[in-house]
Formats: C-alpha cells, structure tokens, sequence
C-alpha cells in the first residue's frame, strides 16, 4: 500500500527515534505490525522539504544528528542515483544485517512483496513477511521468541481497530510492554489536547514504565487549533512515540537528539508558509 507520509517530519521523528533504540539494543529479534513497503521513490515538495529534506540538511552541520543511526541508514539510500526514502522495515534491516531475525507484517501483497525482494538483496537468512493481520501474528510471534532480545514496532493505521477475536494496536502494546520486550510505538493527533493520548491509552494495559515523546506543531504565538492530520503539519497536529524497556540511557539519547532536532527548526516556515513553531514535550509513567 502506498504511504504518503513517508519522509514528512513525523516520519523523521518516528524513525530517529527507533534507529536509535536498535542501534543501541542490538536486538536479535525484531517485529513490525504495519511494515509498509520497503522503500520510497524520494520526492521533493513542501511536506518533505520540511521532514526529510530539512533533515539531510541539518545533519550535515549538527554533530549529534549527523552521527544518529538514523543518518546511517538515511544516506544509504539518499546518497544514490535513484534516491529513496527507506521505510522502517528497511532502516532495521541495514542497521541490524543478519544478526538478526525478522517478522515483518503488511496486508498489501506489492509492500509485501518489496519487502521480501529487500530481505532478498540485503541476503538476510531470517527475513519473514507474511500477509496477515499484524496485531495476530507478532502476539503469536512473542511467544516464539521468549527470553530474547526483542523490538517490536507498532505504527497502526487505527489504533482501535481489531480483527473479530484479535488485539487492536493498543491492546498489542499493552501485551508487547507486559512481556518486556521493548515497544516503539508511534502515533498521531490532530488536536492539541489529544497530545500524548497514547501514552495514556497503552498505560491502562501495561504495567511497566512507559516514556513519550511527543511533538505539536503550533503557530508562531505557540498556539494549535485543531488542524489536518492528513497534511501533517498544520498547526494544532502533532505525533510521537512511545517507548517501553529501553532503558534510562536510551531514552536520554533520544530525548538529546529530539531536542537537537526540534531547535533546526527555530525560524522555519511551515510547508503552508505560515510562520510555526514545533513544541516538543516528554512525558512518563511509572
């Protein structure tokens, strides 16, 4: 299926955040409920001119972000003739290589499809992509696994919605949490005062530590309406993740490089034109 909000901020944000958590964890075993495809032709307008654009930008002066694993994997496929913007899936695979195994889930069979030719060219030896509800097979997948070091990424298109008998996005980061293996999961709103309603929704399943990281566009005076989650950076959306079992060390290294990141954009115009601000805020429960 294709995802055109690849290489927007909220996709550069979710992805700096969990290239950090696998460059830092090393993980032997690594899990996507919603894969997409495994690469994006990269193209150049206001949305991305403002996310991955900007980023490729600013890393090349900051040393924190210019050093992330994220900008490891980024210029892989940037730095080429043909550049593309590498989905999650792929990001992992380059950073992790074979020393781990994957399970990666999309109900689309071309974002399937690439994903395997990608396992394919990567020569990854334990690559599964299946077709199938994503929330039913990593719950399965976890029982697996047990005792490994384990990631699982959640990035759902409703986080509410279950297959009849099955986990919806939130029920399966409730569970991925109680097992302790460690959840990225990221989310978006389109109101400011739903701003970290995943934290607080995951935290009513799980009774383990969670950290969010969450960002709200607002407009120059600091203030957000209520804006189009659809375009992405209006002022009043925002979006985020939300992490469990990484540790203190971890989650101090993504709250640098969030910080680092949100200060390039100080000045910087909106993809509307209109002058905005980015709002970063981190939130814990215990």
């Amino acid at each position: 299926m294709a995802n055109r909000h690849f290489g927007k901020a909220g996709d550069v944000w979710k992805h700096l955040m969990l290239c950090e958590v696998l460059a830092a964890l090393e993980p032997t075993h690594y899990a996507e409920s919603h894969a997409g495809s495994g690469a994006y032709d990269l193209v150049h307008d206001d949305e991305r001119n403002y996310g991955v654009d900007h980023f490729l930008e600013v890393s090349s002066v900051i040393e924190t972000l210019g050093a992330s694993a994220y900008a490891h994997a980024l210029h892989r496929f940037t730095s080429t003739g043909r550049a593309r913007y590498p989905g999650s899936a792929l990001q992992a695979m380059t950073l992790l290589g074979d020393a781990s195994e994957y399970l990666f889930c999309d109900m689309d069979p071309v974002s399937a499809d690439d994903l395997r030719r990608w396992g394919r060219k990567l020569e990854l030896s334990r690559c599964q992509v299946v077709e199938r509800d994503g929330m039913t097979a990593v719950a399965e997948w976890l029982d697996t696994c047990a005792g490994s070091r384990r990631v699982v990424h959640i990035d759902p298109f409703d986080p509410f919605a279950a297959q009849p008998g099955g986990l919806s996005a939130v029920q399966l980061a409730g569970q991925v949490s109680e097992s302790g293996s460690v959840l990225v999961y990221w989310y978006g709103f389109d109101s400011p005062v739903e701003q970290a309603w995943a934290l607080a929704e995951i935290a009513q399943r799980t009774s383990r530590p969670l950290t969010c990281l969450d960002v709200l566009v607002t407009d120059e005076t600091g203030q957000g309406m209520n804006g189009d989650l659809g375009v992405g950076t209006t002022p009043g959306t925002g979006f985020g993740v939300v992490l469990a079992n990484v540790g203190e060390q971890v989650i101090a290294n993504c709250d640098r490089l969030g910080r680092d990141l949100i200060r390039t954009y100080d000045g910087k115009r909106l993809p509307n034109g209109q002058q905005g601000r980015l709002r970063f805020t981190r939130r814990q429960q215990v």
